[in-house]
């Protein structure tokens, strides 16, 4: 068997294993939120394993790697930063509130902080769908990407990888997406650190200079907006996306919430701090690479079983985050639709005795939509940031700002969300593939949209008397 049959042959047998790993987990779904949350049972390993298992995506495996490669190693821990950061973020700052706060997704937040509204909830519904794939669609692309590489078609690689998410993710809920995280966390551990370590042998012996890699700018000339672009959409979202917001949920207690996000936050710069060095060292090992450096290395510098571990890891990385946002499409199309928008009477979720089917054929439908799109899209990043821009622009001031401000109104977060949102959705338009792309850079069109949202908040807000009043009334009533 050649090199290229032992990789796709180790790759068949890693797609098996998450699936019989998602039926296996289907036996303890007995009720939705045993479905989206786990029953919140999650220790603080687990926690910091799913947390660590949802961001270590494409975006840091396979952008850091090429970032590092055409940019420099500091260029590649960009992302990295913004997603690992976000993580330490929400463990120091939000995660202690939030969970103790019981919900399902981020607006149950909101309807404490500010009262419920069907309006907030339609909306947070109808802008999280377009993020959440745009994710999905991200690793999609990827998965079809790396398979194609070894005889399999681009477009079979991604309806494969899909469906074996597709399959884990609707039969096992969180509980499948948590165990199946533990055995993906475990091939990253494994293949990344041996693949860094083979690299950088190869490196030295071929007189490379370690320390030389490391002396470029953090930032260098021409490269903040690029800089801001990758940092700051996750660096102060992550605890308010659905994703993660679940995982939070998903934790037995406060302490395991905080500490997972914590530790979760630390394995990704871990991991994405070697796949950046791992580019910048291939930058010379493997000159005028344009694609696909991440597998050329690997193929280029390992033998095949250890090649096929390392390819395995990828995968695990894309399906990690695959499976952490569709499941949360789930919940987006439960909780906030099914439930809070067309049966606001009802507050406790497993009440509703459709939540789980609804929340299961989301999750279904939405990988089927997703594979659709993923021939349509063609930059990973692109698709992961740019689909981001509608729901964080319009909600996460508000969000973040019900949580450190204890000020924020109901009205300045309704105002917020409008100035906001108008700007996100503006740069989400101009930013997918379409007549409009490319008319203005929208690198820093989610910094524009924080500023515009966070002023408006806190303008609105002070000047809501009424407001004041009212909500002062209401933290006294839940003694926060």
């Amino acid at each position: 068997m050649d090199s290229n049959g032992i990789v796709m042959v180790i790759c068949g047998m890693y797609f098996l294993t998450m699936i019989g790993t998602g039926i296996y987990a289907a036996k303890r779904n007995k009720k939705a939120s045993d479905y989206l949350v786990a029953g919140r049972g999650l220790n603080t390993l687990m926690t910091a394993i799913t947390m660590a298992a949802v961001q270590i995506g494409v975006g840091i495996v396979l952008g850091s790697a090429t970032n590092g490669y055409n940019m420099g190693i500091w260029p590649g821990l960009y992302y990295t930063i913004g997603c690992g950061g976000g993580l330490i973020f929400a463990g120091l700052v939000t995660a202690k509130k939030l969970r103790n706060n019981e919900g399902y997704v981020p607006i149950d937040f909101f309807a404490y902080r500010y009262n419920d509204s069907k309006a907030i909830r339609f909306w947070a519904w109808l802008s999280n769908v377009p993020s959440l794939l745009g994710i999905f669609i991200a690793q999609m692309l990827a998965c079809g990407g790396i398979l194609s590489g070894f005889g399999l078609p681009f477009g079979w690689g991604v309806i494969i990888s899909a469906g074996v998410v597709l399959i884990y993710c609707t039969v096992g809920g969180m509980w499948g997406v948590v165990l199946t995280d533990v055995i993906q966390t475990a091939v990253i551990m494994i293949g990344i650190p041996i693949f860094f370590i083979c690299i950088l042998v190869k490196f030295v012996s071929g007189g490379g200079s370690v320390a030389e890699i490391y002396q470029n700018p953090f930032i260098p000339q021409g490269l903040f907006t690029r800089f801001v672009y990758l940092v700051l959409p996750f660096l102060l979202s992550i605890s308010m996306s659905y994703d993660a917001y679940s995982r939070i949920q998903a934790a037995k207690d406060v302490k395991a919430a905080t500490r997972g996000c914590i530790i979760g936050g630390l394995i990704v710069i871990f991991i994405g701090g070697l796949c950046s060095s791992i580019g910048a060292m291939a930058f010379q090992l493997f000159p005028g690479v344009t694609d696909g450096i991440f597998t050329i290395a690997a193929t280029g510098s390992l033998p095949p079983v250890l090649a096929g571990l390392v390819i395995a890891a990828i995968l695990s990385a894309a399906m990690s985050s695959a499976n952490c946002v569709i499941l949360s499409l789930g919940s987006c199309f439960s909780r906030d639709f099914y439930n809070k928008f067309l049966h606001p009477e009802v507050n406790n979720l497993d009440e509703l005795p459709r939540a789980k089917r609804i929340s299961q054929a989301a999750v279904f439908v939405g990988s089927l939509a997703g594979i659709l799109f993923a021939f349509k899209m063609t930059n990973i990043l692109d698709a992961m940031i740019i689909f981001n821009y509608p729901y964080m622009g319009s909600l996460l001031i508000p969000l973040l700002g019900g949580l450190v401000w204890k000020g924020a109104t109901r009205k300045g977060a309704f105002a917020a969300i409008i100035t906001g949102g108008i700007v996100g959705v503006g740069a989400f338009l101009l930013g997918i593939p379409g007549p409009l792309n490319g008319l203005i850079n929208t690198d820093l069109a989610l910094l524009f949209a924080y500023i515009i949202s966070a002023a408006t908040l806190c303008v609105v807000s002070v000047m809501d008397k009424a407001g004041q009043a009212d909500n002062a009334a209401r933290l006294a009533i839940n003694g926060k």
